[in-house]
């Protein structure tokens, strides 16, 4: 049922396949942390596979690779807009509809089904956590997080703003006084948030890339798929010291230029069909799958656990996952991400944005 999918899924054109596939292979990875997570925190995690903790730790960090590819998208998407106003806005209509739509359904059932911090909450707690989450506030800001995952769509949000921002004043004061501007205020941010760092690996990458493919060695490239798994490893580590996640940029930089080039050891791996699919319904998939795995752990918690070896259990909870999470994230980007997006594009384009100060119409 979901093989076809994979197979029949077609692509623009202009896409890069290799960065398309890298954000495939990064929603996969965080999936499978969160398998490990939830089956640890909810007491069915097999002691027997204790030894390979580390590994699935390690995906966890496939959020830091959405960050690097998103310093590289959104550099070329602000840039080709000439207009911060017409970019934040085609950044929230690529957020909310998916966002907006969890929201309200966690919001709704929540303090029914006593989710997390949902139980006992007042009226006008609720009505505090819905409008801090409604703003990404959580996650960079010491709040209640109502979805999970969505800590990072904090730290996106700050990078689209700080991007739009520094945009402005590069077009009013040059580009001298934007980079002065943006020093002083991501310096602080990557000493107080380090694992920021990696928008800026994105953002190295799109304007070295023309230099990168005339001078990246091939046995660098040829290297890409170590340097991937140290930037993993680094980061893992850097969990308890948090200023390894600083050297990490530097390995994540090596693979991510190579892969950018399209002439890498990591090329073809990543433009497998299922990388490329996985790809296309990744932001989906990143923020459904917490919502479709709540009722299937607690089905497998109330019913099995404590009746077949927990290794099956892991098993059956990893496989129906992944199943319900890559079912719903397709009807959740045809139906919000394509369809709805593009209407609400229309409709924002049938007049032309006003442009914000400092911006070229």
């Amino acid at each position: 049922m979901i093989v076809p999918l994979f197979r029949q899924h077609v692509y623009p054109d202009n896409i890069n396949r290799q960065i398309h596939g890298l954000r495939g292979l990064s929603a996969f990875i965080v999936f499978v942390f969160h398998i490990y997570g939830i089956a640890d925190e909810w007491h069915f995690w097999p002691a027997r596979l204790a030894e390979l903790e580390f590994f699935f730790r390690m995906g966890r960090h496939g959020v830091e690779i959405f960050f690097i590819i998103s310093g590289y998208l959104i550099t070329a998407s602000l840039l080709r807009h000439q207009n911060a106003g017409r970019f934040l806005i085609d950044r929230a209509i690529r957020l909310y509809p998916v966002f907006l739509t969890i929201q309200l359904l966690v919001f709704a059932l929540g303090p029914i089904v006593g989710y997390r911090w949902f139980a006992g909450i007042g009226v006008g707690a609720w009505i505090t956590a819905f409008f801090s989450n409604l703003l990404f506030l959580p996650g960079i800001f010491a709040l209640p997080l109502a979805q999970p995952s969505a800590w990072s769509l904090s730290y996106e949000a700050a990078f689209y703003l700080i991007s739009a921002g520094l945009y402005m004043i590069a077009r009013r004061a040059g580009g001298f006084a934007a980079g002065v501007v943006g020093c002083l205020i991501v310096a602080p941010l990557i000493f107080r948030y380090p694992n920021a760092v990696f928008f800026l690996v994105g953002v190295a990458t799109y304007f070295l890339r023309h230099r990168i493919a005339e001078t990246v060695p091939d046995a660098v490239r040829r290297s890409s798929s170590l340097a991937f798994i140290a930037a993993l490893v680094l980061q893992t580590i850097g969990e308890s010291f948090p200023a390894i996640d600083i050297l990490a940029a530097l390995p994540a930089f090596l693979f991510f230029a190579s892969i950018v080039n399209g002439r890498c050891a990591l090329s073809k791996f990543l433009r497998r069909d299922f990388f490329q699919y996985m790809g296309t319904i990744s932001y989906s998939f990143y923020l459904w799958f917490g919502v479709v795995t709540y009722p299937i752990k607690l089905l497998i918690v109330k019913f099995l656990l404590g009746r077949f070896d927990m290794v099956w259990l892991v098993a059956l909870f990893a496989i129906t996952a992944f199943i319900a999470s890559v079912l719903v994230a397709q009807a959740s980007n045809v139906l919000l991400e394509v369809r709805l997006g593009r209407w609400l594009r229309s409709r924002t384009r049938r007049r032309p944005a006003a442009a914000l100060p400092g911006t070229a119409a």
